[in-house]
């Protein structure tokens, strides 16, 4: 929480006072069918964001962002947000500060210090409003996980080479990052596994665990883990790091890597919050091979651990993502695979899963700055922890929704 506190502040000042902040924002109104079970926002294992029991009309999300420029070089970024199932009314999704200094010669730089998103998805479009999904209105796995438990909470350095400064075909890119927080990060793999969902957590959100026996007063053997988890929070009071590159070819290849770990102690506690030492290794491509086809990829592969042991897990999820413009409008296709695999010394606590996801969409631009999409999305999975709660272990999910976007 230090680091956005001054950088807030700082923004607000100079959007009252100089008044140059540009403000854009998005509403997004829902009506969605659903036949799933208990969804994991009523603290159930189902991995959709609605489910049978959720209101058939509602507000998706309501994103307000501001972006001040207060030198020649340095700008500010602020993005609120909220939802009828956020805990809270307004929270942080983004608040970062932005030196971009005048190239000097083929090297372009940028750093970041603040609360944000690290570039990780090929999904999202970075340059709008609310980190949402271009083409779906779900995201895949790996950034709906993302998207709940991950924020850089630090500073990022980022390096591009420009190619026509050399004649190469191609530019290049490297990046680092060092951050507090995120030392809960791996909780909701572990006790609850992956979703497939829009839903975005705020800085100050809180997430809560189904009530599996683990951590189940009076007998359950990890009684110091509450359930309400802050994916965000510093426990361990040691920093994480990520690093990254990435190659483009034009507009033709784009392709990155990422390596990710939060280095935490898993063996310390506290205020009801184990540390999770948790990594991955990122890569993803984007590949627009002639006419206006677009074809995107990306695969994660890593592991967490909580404890000694107490909780080890593996876990992995690619997807596979096809758009092209479709009449008025730009149809889509994604397929996701996803799983997680346990090691540890608790066999009482089942975590293993293994499923798929299909998604169907279809976006139709409408007048002015509104647009309509629909999503078809199918799930299935097997999660052995779901009957410790008196649910299937097996179950098939399927939803309709409808988006009434609003981008001002």
């Amino acid at each position: 929480m230090k680091l956005p506190t001054p950088i807030l502040l700082a923004l607000a000042v100079n959007a009252v006072n100089a008044g140059a902040a540009e403000w854009r924002g998005l509403l997004d109104i829902r009506a969605v069918d659903s036949d799933a079970g208990r969804s994991f926002l009523d603290s159930g294992l189902a991995k959709t964001r609605y489910d049978e029991n959720s209101p058939r009309l509602s507000i998706g999300q309501a994103v307000l962002r501001g972006d001040a420029d207060l030198s020649d070089s340095i700008s500010g970024t602020l993005e609120l947000s909220a939802d009828q199932q956020h805990r809270g009314v307004v929270d942080v999704r983004e608040a970062f500060l932005t030196w971009s200094p005048v190239p000097d010669g083929a090297w372009k730089t940028r750093v970041r210090a603040g609360f944000f998103f690290a570039p990780t998805s090929v999904e999202i479009d970075y340059d709008s409003v609310g980190w949402v999904p271009k083409h779906t209105i779900s995201s895949s796995a790996i950034n709906s996980w993302i998207g709940e438990e991950l924020r850089t909470n630090g500073v990022e350095w980022s390096a591009r080479r420009l190619g026509r400064y050399s004649g190469a075909p191609y530019d290049v890119g490297v990046l680092a990052a060092v951050y507090t927080g995120n030392d809960p990060t791996g909780t909701l793999l572990a006790w609850r596994g992956w979703s497939i969902s829009d839903r975005i957590a705020g800085r100050f959100e809180s997430a809560k665990l189904a009530d599996l026996p683990v951590y189940r007063p009076p007998s359950g053997i990890l009684l110091k883990q509450w359930r309400e988890i802050h994916p965000f929070r510093e426990i361990d009071g040691k920093l994480g790091y990520y690093v990254g590159a990435n190659m483009n070819f034009g507009t033709r290849l784009e392709l990155a890597a990422l390596h990710y770990d939060n280095l935490t102690d898993p063996r310390v506690v506290k205020d009801g919050q184990y540390g999770w030492r948790t990594r991955f290794d990122h890569i993803s491509a984007v590949w627009r091979p002639y006419g206006q086809w677009e074809l995107a990829m990306q695969s994660m592969r890593g592991d967490t651990l909580m404890g000694w042991n107490g909780v080890g897990l593996d876990f992995q999820s690619w997807f596979a993502l096809a758009s092209h413009p479709l009449g008025p409008g730009t149809a889509a296709l994604r397929y996701d695979r996803f799983s997680t695999s346990e090691h540890d010394i608790l066999p009482s606590d089942p975590n293993n899963e293994t499923g798929y996801g299909v998604a169907l969409a279809y976006d139709w631009p409408l007048a002015g700055n509104l647009s309509l999409m629909t999503e078809a999305l199918l799930v299935r999975s097997d999660r052995s922890a779901r009957v410790l709660i008196g649910e299937p272990q097996v179950q098939k999910e399927r939803s309709l929704t409808i988006s009434l976007r609003w981008r001002f």
